[in-house]
């Protein structure tokens, strides 16, 4: 119930709650431990000091549900950009293919109006089941290759997924891996999934990117994507999911909104881990890009090297030479 209080000479009164009253311990709470103090215990004043905590924690989390992402288009009369999808590539692991990952990283670099989305496990970060002993580079060694590469990505690197790869570095030490993107990245990170409202041009799209999601299934690739439009974000336009190193696309018509699911692969190709516990004899390389109009609203999804030939196509009819000169 309101109160009142007056709050200066002339009368004021202002309404305010009243405090809460604190807890005080019945006797038979007290806990005496015999030669020791007396231990008071309440719930209720236990359960405040932790939404105390829990709130301080939240305030200070950095990750986010949704985030926005404006493409760089140095070439604006080339009416598409490209969206080039970074997955499970597991930097640092020696059953990764760093070329294929060096490949895709210089193309992201050098051609123009082209960006990267990360949905996870960019580094390996191997700590567990025998995967410590695949590791190339020591997992502090990985973290710095993350940085040089955001570091050169620049303001192309739209947005990142934390995977499960590198939320061992929290499920051993403690320590929340996106700080290793957010230092660096000026897109946004998301922990396990989120929604990235990408802003093309004069169009407009949202991409759902999830490192995983359930109802995962080898017989039909996409179905994972579904459940992640149905039960999380069921306007958005693209759904790309990684994790289960498959590479394959679809797409459906929901609602008169065309849906691209994407199931984009990794680097990951000579999985030892994989191969023992019976999930695949090798991973699908990773190669898919979205091209997105930036005049038009048209979006669909392409291996890279079609990508790259269309986009160098629109530069020609655009008047554009040297577009992609290094990738034939």
């Amino acid at each position: 119930m309101a109160e009142r209080l007056i709050v200066d000479s002339h009368g004021t009164e202002k309404v305010v709650r009243p405090l809460k009253p604190i807890a005080s311990i019945p006797p038979e709470q007290q806990i005496v431990f015999p030669d020791k103090k007396t231990h008071d215990v309440s719930w209720r004043n236990n359960f405040a000091a932790i939404e105390r905590i829990r709130q301080t924690l939240k305030e200070a989390e950095i990750v986010q549900e949704e985030g926005d992402y404006n493409v760089p288009l140095n070439r604006p009369d080339i009416p598409y950009a490209m969206g080039v999808i970074f997955a499970d590539s597991h930097i640092g692991s020696y059953t990764s293919d760093h070329q294929l990952i060096k490949d895709i990283l210089e193309i992201t670099i050098v051609g123009d109006n082209t960006f990267l989305m990360d949905p996870g496990d960019t580094f390996d970060n191997g700590v567990w089941g025998g995967m410590e002993f695949e590791q190339t580079l020591p997992p502090y060694m990985q973290q710095f290759t993350i940085h040089d590469i955001i570091r050169e990505l620049g303001d192309k690197y739209a947005a990142c997924v934390i995977g499960n790869h590198a939320e061992w570095m929290f499920n051993s030490v403690g320590i929340e891996p996106e700080y290793t993107f957010a230092q660096a990245m000026k897109g946004p990170v998301f922990a396990g999934m989120g929604l990235l409202h990408l802003h093309a041009g004069e169009q407009n799209y949202d991409v759902a990117l999830a490192h995983t999601y359930w109802g995962k299934s080898k017989k039909n690739i996409t179905n994972v994507c579904v459940n992640l439009r149905q039960q999380e974000y069921p306007r958005a336009n693209v759904f790309v999911v990684g994790h289960e190193h498959i590479w394959g696309s679809g797409e459906e018509m929901v609602d008169g909104i065309k849906r691209l699911y994407i199931r984009p692969g990794t680097a990951k190709t000579e999985d030892r881990y994989a191969r023992i516990h019976g999930i695949a004899k090798r991973g699908q390389e990773m190669g898919y890009a979205v091209l997105f109009g930036t005049k038009d609203f048209t979006y669909e999804a392409r291996p890279i090297p079609e990508a790259v030939k269309f986009m160098k196509d629109q530069a020609e009819l655009a008047g554009i030479r040297g577009y992609f000169n290094s990738y034939s």
